[in-house]
């Protein structure tokens, strides 16, 4: 088959031998590959940049792993991706947290100490993290210690043309381990694909502006069984709400796990993650998409050698 795939850096490069090995062509999209525009986060210019891509391309399968970049189906080619409301998921961070706690799910939820603008943040005593209400070119977890330059800070989060983007702020919440849930949604269904726990002072829940050797201090390994029963009780309740949303894709959770067992939520990402190395087949990772399976096709490094693989 011609295949296009589309994603962040770090993620589809480790599958392109696979595919390779099974005779498909294929070609790669990354947020590097059209200049000028934010591929991530979609918009009308970037969606119509995509599908000239496309067409140019001509492919039988689409798959897009960019949580905002919101792509029609077509009768030209099979299209793996996410609905508008399984893209909002991760994209609207504000809005799924109060999903999240409306519907009754059973996590508990750092404290929000203030909303505001994203380049407007205010000194705290504490270590917070940032985060932006809705679609965003800094959708994401801002960690904020009590020694963060806010003027960098917040000049480093303003829009060029000066648009203000609602935000909120969390106080950094007391947990033993992160756990980080891998999963696959598909036909109104889900399966998880891998349960791990985030150790060290790194993590992709603990990032710093300006930061880019973050993951030198992060490695994963297994959790403690009754952490695993855990989170993966209450993220497997939430994913069953989540699969009534549509699409075809993969993602992962982001969580807290105290010492005895409680979960703090953090987010969902409705994207597979960067940093994790493609293992299996190639043909059974496309048939995953339509089918009902809990098989794992990525790997990430246990322990130490997270950071060895990583070039740290």
């Amino acid at each position: 088959m011609k295949i296009l795939l589309i994603a962040l850096t770090e993620t589809y490069e480790s599958l392109l031998p696979a595919l390779e090995e099974k005779n498909h062509q294929y070609k790669l999209i990354t947020q590097h590959s059209c200049p000028g525009k934010n591929i991530y986060y979609g918009g009308p210019n970037t969606v119509e940049w995509v599908k000239e891509e496309i067409r140019k391309y001509s492919p039988d399968l689409v798959i897009n792993n960019m949580a905002g970049l919101l792509l029609p189906k077509s009768d030209s080619y099979t299209y793996f991706g996410n609905t508008e409301e399984s893209s909002r998921l991760e994209m609207n961070k504000w809005e799924t947290r109060q999903t999240v706690k409306s519907l009754g799910f059973d996590f508990i939820f750092p404290e929000v100490v203030a909303e505001c603008n994203l380049d407007e943040m205010t000194h705290f005593p504490y270590t917070t993290y940032l985060k932006s209400k809705g679609n965003d070119t800094f959708c994401q977890a801002w960690k904020v210690t009590p020694d963060t330059d806010l003027n960098y800070h917040n000049h480093a989060l303003q829009h060029d043309n000066q648009i203000k983007c609602p935000a909120y702020v969390e106080r950094a919440v007391d947990f033993e381990v992160e756990g980080y849930c891998q999963f696959r949604i598909n036909n109104g269904t889900y399966n998880f694909t891998s349960v791990l726990g985030i150790y060290g002072d790194g993590g992709g829940y603990k990032q710093l502006v300006g930061t880019t050797d973050w993951k030198k201090d992060t490695y994963l390994a297994d959790l403690a069984p009754e952490h695993h029963k855990a989170v993966t009780e209450k993220c497997g309740e939430w994913l069953e709400y989540a699969a009534t949303l549509g699409g075809n894709y993969e993602g992962n959770i982001g969580t807290g796990i105290t010492s005895d067992s409680e979960v703090y939520w953090f987010e969902h990402n409705s994207r597979q993650s960067m940093y994790a190395e493609f293992v299996g087949d190639a043909d059974s990772w496309i048939d995953s998409f339509t089918k009902n399976t809990d098989e794992n096709f990525w790997e990430f490094p246990h322990g130490e050698s997270l950071r060895t693989q990583i070039g740290q």
